[in-house]
């Protein structure tokens, strides 16, 4: 792994899981980062420093409506 940018194998082991989970389920999850700039669609890349805020953001606070509650 390089330390600009992250491939497909970089994010799979990263989370721990196949290359194929990472393609079609962690990269399109809502708020991952985009490809960076010049990557390809065959070999997308992702900038290392936006992938890692992505995995250490905290999750959102969902608001519950107390009338419906």
């Amino acid at each position: 792994m390089t330390d600009d940018v992250m491939t497909l194998e970089d994010i799979a082991t990263t989370w721990k899981c196949t290359r194929r989970h990472a393609r079609d389920v962690i990269t399109k999850l809502v708020g991952f980062p985009d490809p960076a700039p010049g990557s390809t669609r065959y070999r997308p890349c992702w900038l290392t420093t936006e992938v890692r805020d992505f995995l250490h953001r905290k999750p959102a606070k969902v608001q519950m409506n107390p009338e419906y509650a």
